[in-house]
């Protein structure tokens, strides 16, 4: 009886390993590079807004810039919260006058999250901010009809949008969905 358990652990240790080595772990947290590209939707959480326009929309998310984008139906000057941790590559007026005031975050995996049209952005080039902080207000700046929000995933050098999820799934326009992003 006693050869048989240690012949039941040792397989079970060996399994578990085999599994951890292939990227699944049973009883831990995600391989690295899951959480790296696990974004947080940019507002607080327990709040859901409308996506007016999501990813591959008709009006003005067309083109390598936006066509990945998504825009949240916030009021003006509401809480925009990082989606992910970071180091703040912009925080100001835009160079791209559509955009209006702007935050763009670069994030370990290398790729920067940015929030446009922005009435207030909080926090200067170089800062850090973990995921939840908020780091702006929303507002109607640049080439908005409206006070919302303008969310995407980003290449960092050349600003072309990068198709990505936000709590693991890609809200469609008309959807509300519901933020789990706590405050840090």
């Amino acid at each position: 009886m006693r050869n048989a358990r240690r012949i039941l652990l040792r397989f079970g240790a060996m399994a578990s390993s085999a599994l951890t080595v292939a990227g699944i772990g049973l009883i831990a947290a995600p391989p690295a590079a899951a959480v790296d590209y696990y974004y947080e939707l940019p507002y607080p959480s327990g709040e859901s807004y409308l996506v007016t326009q999501g990813p591959e929309g008709t009006y003005s998310h067309t083109g390598p810039y936006n066509e990945y984008a998504w825009d949240f139906g916030l009021p003006a000057n509401y809480e925009v919260s990082a989606a992910q941790g970071g180091t703040v590559l912009v925080s100001d007026w835009s160079p791209y006058w559509q955009n209006g005031i702007e935050v763009i975050i670069r994030h370990s995996n290398g790729q920067c999250t940015h929030y446009a049209h922005l009435n207030r952005a909080i926090y200067n080039t170089g800062d850090w901010v973990p995921q939840g902080r908020i780091i702006g207000w929303s507002g109607a700046t640049g080439a908005a009809n409206g006070a919302h929000l303008h969310f995407q995933v980003i290449n960092c050098n050349t600003r072309v949008g990068i198709r990505a999820t936000l709590q693991g799934w890609t809200p469609p326009t008309g959807s509300r969905p519901v933020s789990v992003n706590t405050r840090a």
